[in-house]
């Protein structure tokens, strides 16, 4: 065992870590004196930019450690049995489990805070992309695969899709045989079990927040339970929030989705580095520097989701340069903002003190004309009772006397 564990890298910690996980692109300040079309092409090296944060270091922390932790169960006298017990379970008789099942996590997070990129690195640092191979008794040993759950939740889809990877990486033809018998799901669950015993240490199944929104996601859920049992190799399920509270559910489902969990970021000290560093990434002709107003903007656009600070930094970039505004500004980002991410306006969400930079001048008299309203009103303990209240508002269509007076009404049929 200390030769099989040895084909481990060694797990980095500190500074080491956070420089094996740091991604900055060269950039050279001349490119800005280059033409429009070179500048445009060269743009796209902002969305390489990467700065690890504390959920990157905890998830690289959790997929190692994960990955030993399998390692530590290969050759030895447990799994041996339980390899006996699969081979029962896929002739049909009756089977146990002897490895147990404690071995499944979860990292859940809002899309766009960076979780797939933090998976990817952490995975590539722990050694998932090279194959572990042993002499006595010869094997291939996968340190991790990566599948997605299906999206109507089949069981039977999964199944083919482990084997599908594992075939891929050491050249087996589990999968073909798999479809060409067409075998049951509980023979699958066996024939994955068997290979993920002696091939697997790590699966990743990413998009799990399918199994809250088809009625078969209790169905996989324990199908992928029934793996864990059987296997002896870690499972972690990665996906939006709402996986979370699908999990709470039951008392066996949330202990087997015991993990890391996040928000988007606070406008603390790491969302200014990052709005610094791809503020060093411009590519218009006249560079701005980044003020504190401007990055007060950027959070109030993106609600501290990454991604969409990138996308936002280069969209704005793109309309200067198309334009010929040619400055990274606070114009040139609302632009971008009302134009080109408007689609995602409506899933932003933040806590902002003060008042929002990208309402137009429209909306904020509106909102400053009914809170002078509401003040002028009786004071009822409700602003909208005190304005149908006056005195002047007898005889009037409720309706449209809130709208005259600037108060947002929707109308809805009963």
């Amino acid at each position: 065992m200390e030769n099989l564990m040895g084909k481990m890298p060694k797990m980095m910690m500190g500074k080491e870590l956070a420089d094996a996980m740091l991604s900055l692109p060269a950039y050279d300040p001349e490119i800005c004196k280059a033409d429009a079309g070179a500048r445009l092409v060269a743009l796209n090296d902002v969305a390489d930019v990467y700065l690890p944060s504390q959920m990157s270091y905890e998830i690289y922390s959790k997929i190692y450690l994960s990955m030993l932790h399998s390692l530590k169960k290969k050759q030895t006298r447990d799994t041996v049995m339980q390899g006996n017990q699969n081979h029962r379970r896929l002739q049909g008789l009756s089977y146990h489990s002897v490895l147990g099942g404690a071995d499944s996590f979860s990292i859940i997070g809002p899309s766009g805070i960076g979780k797939s990129t933090a998976l990817a690195k952490s995975i590539a640092l722990s050694g998932g992309e090279e194959i572990i191979e042993t002499r006595e008794p010869y094997a291939k040993i996968i340190p991790c695969v990566n599948v997605q759950c299906p999206h109507d939740c089949s069981v039977k889809g999964l199944l083919l899709a482990i084997l599908s990877q594992v075939d891929i990486a050491i050249g087996t033809g589990y999968q073909q045989m798999a479809v060409k018998n067409r075998a049951s799901i509980d023979s699958l669950i066996g024939t994955v079990s068997q290979v993920a015993l002696n091939n697997i240490l790590l699966i990743i199944i990413d998009e799990c927040q399918n199994v809250c929104r088809n009625k078969g996601g209790v169905n996989l859920v324990s199908a992928m339970t029934q793996l864990i049992n059987s296997s002896g190799v870690s499972i972690c399920m990665v996906g939006l929030p709402e996986t979370e509270l699908f999990f709470q559910n039951e008392m066996q489902l949330a202990r087997r989705s015991v993990g890391l969990s996040y928000k988007a970021l606070p406008c603390s000290d790491y969302f200014i580095k990052f709005c610094e560093t791809l503020f060093s990434y411009q590519y218009v002709s006249h560079p701005s520097r980044i003020t504190p107003d401007l990055i007060e903007l950027l959070y109030e656009c993106t609600g501290g989701i990454l991604a969409l600070v990138v996308s936002i930094i280069m969209e704005a970039q793109q309309i200067a340069i198309l334009t010929g505004k040619e400055k990274l500004d606070r114009e040139t980002i609302l632009l971008a903002y009302e134009d080109r991410l408007k689609n995602v306006q409506d899933f932003v969400k933040m806590d902002v003190k003060k008042g929002k930079q990208t309402a137009p001048a429209a909306k904020k008299g509106r909102m400053h004309k009914a809170r002078e309203v509401a003040e002028k009103a009786p004071k009822t303990g409700n602003s909208i009772t005190g304005i149908l209240s006056c005195p002047d508002a007898k005889g009037m269509d409720a309706v449209g006397l809130l709208r005259k007076q600037g108060v947002l009404v929707e109308e809805v049929s009963a």
